[in-house]
């Protein structure tokens, strides 16, 4: 149960003890812990900053998606990247950690949305959950396309199938589903997607950067409106350090905007790749 909890204008501040962190796939954890403001106003897209308390020594938080709200729980699906995911790794049921969230600009969902394809590289699937099931909620006709390395690293296939989202899989070793790149199966469904009767879709995508350049590019040329989640570096999260900008097109040429604040939602064509 979280201990003590501090408001920032719609921003919760709470420490709060694991309830499970557990490894879902290779080097890929999901940790759910209780966090009763966060949960209650979370939307498809934010992310929260994680500080590891206890010996760790670590001074800077990590952001994490939130991946899913059940109650007053919510979950972090997160890789084993840099030291700080590897104590994170290590922390058990029991364990404290400071939750400072929901940040971020979240998905937009049109109100007379018929069909959506969420495209999903690498941990960049657990961005796109929580929008996975209200999409499924609002009726949305929803396409979930996967991509990993290989078998071992594929995520949240069974998440979604539980749902009842029509899922394809693309690994780069051909170990399970397509050979090749999850943007090839969006390729071909874009270019016939009568196939699986789907009629204006939006595009909502998560992954690495040349992934999301991909669909982008893509996406822009059969005028498939797209919204991604960038992944950049952070620093505060706040918009104060300025350690995650990124290049975008605005009213009269080009600026530099805030991934943690005026992201990490973006309109795909108006980010400069």
């Amino acid at each position: 149960m979280p201990d003590s909890t501090v408001h920032h204008t719609g921003k919760f501040d709470t420490h709060t003890e694991i309830i499970s962190n557990e490894e879902v796939a290779q080097d890929h954890y999901l940790l759910y812990c209780d966090c009763p403001e966060i949960a209650e106003s979370a939307l498809p897209g934010q992310f929260v900053h994680v500080l590891v308390a206890g010996e760790s020594g670590l001074l800077l938080r990590r952001p994490f998606t939130i991946y899913s709200v059940h109650g007053t729980q919510i979950s972090m699906l997160y890789q084993v990247i840099g030291e700080g995911t590897a104590a994170l790794a290590q922390m058990r049921s029991g364990a404290t950690i400071q939750v400072l969230g929901p940040l971020g600009k979240a998905f937009h969902i049109p109100s007379r949305l018929k069909a959506a394809i969420l495209v999903g590289g690498g941990a960049g699937i657990a961005s796109l959950m929580l929008l996975a099931a209200e999409l499924k909620e609002a009726g949305v006709r929803t396409l979930g396309l996967v991509g990993a390395i290989n078998r071992a690293r594929l995520l949240s296939i069974s998440d979604l199938q539980r749902i009842d989202v029509e899922t394809h899989i693309a690994t780069d070793d051909g170990s399970i589903g397509h050979h090749g790149f999850v943007t090839e199966i969006l390729s071909g469904i874009l270019k016939r997607p009568q196939t699986h009767s789907l009629r204006n879709p939006t595009i909502y995508a998560c992954g690495p950067h040349a992934m999301l350049h991909a669909v982008a590019e893509m996406t822009l040329l059969h005028h498939t409106p797209t919204q991604v989640a960038m992944e950049n570096r952070m620093g505060c999260a706040l918009g104060v350090c300025l350690g995650c900008v990124c290049k975008v097109r605005a009213t009269g040429g080009v600026e530099y905007q805030r991934v943690c604040t005026e992201g990490p939602v973006f309109n795909a064509e108006d980010i400069v790749w």
